[in-house]
């Protein structure tokens, strides 16, 4: 007997020295140590046996979102023909050819062609172009050719600013189209983004928004009504005007085509079709809890604004927050933008409330009436603090959550974190397996250990859901087996 515990000991299968243990299991681990160097470099790997992943990737996701935009775009043409097409196309192709020269300086760097193609669109499509048939002063970059170089130059300072070194720093803080549209207007503020037509004190003398608001001039807010100044600010420039605006003339404007404003935003009614159906679609990775919260939080607070100034027709206010074409678009497919959003449902929930009430509030007391692009830049800054508010307590009893349908896959394509949170809600045990990894990739087992990655039992839930392919089951059995090495 003591002759084969000395063999047992001699061949490695029994340890009785505790560093002998360490070496064992580090050699366990060490596949998943190789594994974890390669997705962190984001390859391609090609695998000798199919493997099962949730259907979703990254690249469905973004393909997905390119033809929602690109029915928009579409749409745009029938207010902007050819003006919105030609947009978009520069947008689009300044930002692929970008993302592919980046791609190419950087050694072992990954192109991600339909992120950039879809950055482009949201680029083109959050431009406003066209002039009201009414206005006091002409702004040339509304229209082409100018609006062409303003697309082009947002394009390239979003793509090289704010979505590749911004994203050097671990995560994006601002959405980059947003954040490149407001810094390249900067010095326009006074004439692009709050135009002066819009000013009380302007040439045209439009009503203020703080104050009541109708079909008819109310208290001498304006000399004439704000109906009549939506009317003439976006309908067909083409068109002679209604001597009298009504309500169906307002809301069939704000619903159903505009002349004015974002291209994305041209028909409200086809922003909301085309973002629910993306939503159906990519549901449980699409943060649609902002969206609903903004856009309830956008009603009540304009329906309360309307008697607070009472208002001549309380739904005029309320259509014209939601319904304004940088409103409406923001909602769906800016606001939602994972990378640049909260992780958690609350989170989600408070994100879409906030940004709905910095929006009525700007557009109410700045006369900035694309102040929804403003509002999300603030709300984005808040997204760090947000992501703590809802996490998920981790369990020691094991659940089953409903997973996403499997499919089989011969190649992982693997890049960085989209920021979906999906991982945290099919843990068996309500891990955080994202910021479980961050903690690690840091070593900081103390953030690990506070997360609890002592739990996982490497069910394998995260991996498989994870669009991004990231090896989150091996991360957290690593840093599960670094706790039980400091312990």
């Amino acid at each position: 007997m003591g002759k084969s515990l000395q063999n047992l000991n001699h061949t490695g299968l029994f340890f009785q020295d505790q560093s002998q243990s360490l070496l064992w299991e580090s050699l366990i681990n060490l596949p998943f140590h190789i594994e974890g160097i390669l997705q962190s470099r984001r390859l391609c790997i090609k695998m000798s046996k199919p493997k099962e992943y949730s259907w979703m990737t990254k690249d469905k996701l973004m393909t997905y979102t390119f033809i929602a935009l690109l029915i928009l775009v579409g749409v745009s043409a029938i207010s902007w023909w050819p003006t919105s097409i030609i947009a978009s196309a520069i947008a689009v192709l300044i930002a692929v050819a970008i993302d592919f020269l980046i791609s190419k300086a950087r050694r072992g760097g990954q192109s991600n062609t339909m992120s950039a193609a879809v950055f482009g669109l949201i680029v083109a499509l959050s431009y406003s172009l066209g002039t009201p048939s009414m206005y006091g002063e002409a702004v040339p970059a509304v229209d082409a050719p100018d609006a062409y170089l303003y697309v082009a130059l947002i394009a390239a300072i979003g793509m090289v600013v704010f979505k590749k070194l911004q994203g050097l720093a671990g995560r994006k803080y601002v959405n980059p189209a947003a954040a490149a549209k407001l810094l390249v207007f900067a010095p326009l503020f006074s004439t692009v983004l709050i135009a002066k037509d819009h000013l009380t004190s302007g040439l045209l003398q439009m009503p203020a928004l703080a104050g009541p608001l109708g079909y008819t001039v109310i208290n001498n807010n304006g000399i004439a009504s704000f109906a009549t100044y939506l009317q003439s600010s976006f309908a067909d420039p083409t068109v002679l005007l209604p001597a009298v605006t009504t309500s169906s003339d307002v809301f069939y404007l704000l619903l159903l085509q505009k002349y004015h404003g974002w291209i994305g935003g041209a028909s409200s009614l086809a922003v909301i079709i085309v973002g629910i159906a993306l939503f159906v679609v990519c549901r449980r990775y699409i943060k649609w809890r902002i969206t609903a919260s903004y856009l309830v939080t956008v009603a009540l607070l304009a329906f309360a604004f309307s008697f607070v100034y009472a208002d001549g027709d309380p739904f005029l206010r309320v259509a014209f927050h939601l319904f304004i074409g940088s409103s409406i678009f923001l909602a769906f497919f800016m606001a939602t933008d994972p990378a640049t959003t909260p992780i958690t449902y609350a989170g989600q929930g408070i994100f879409g409330v906030g940004l709905g009430v910095l929006t009525v509030l700007i557009q109410t007391y700045m006369n900035f009436f694309g102040g929804a692009i403003l509002a999300l830049i603030i709300m984005n800054v808040t997204s760090p603090l947000l992501d703590k508010v809802g996490k998920l307590h981790p369990i020691t009893e094991k659940t089953e959550p409903k997973l996403p349908k499997a499919e089989q896959f011969t190649t992982v394509k693997t890049c960085d974190c989209i920021r979906c949170g999906l991982c945290m809600r099919v843990c068996c045990h309500k891990l955080s397996p994202i910021l479980i990894k961050q903690a690690f990739d840091k070593d900081n087992l103390d953030a690990a250990s506070k997360l609890q990655a002592n739990l996982c039992d490497g069910c394998g839930n995260c991996s498989f859901v994870c669009p991004s392919r990231i090896d989150l089951k091996g991360t957290a059995l690593r840093a599960k087996s670094a706790l039980r090495t400091k312990s």
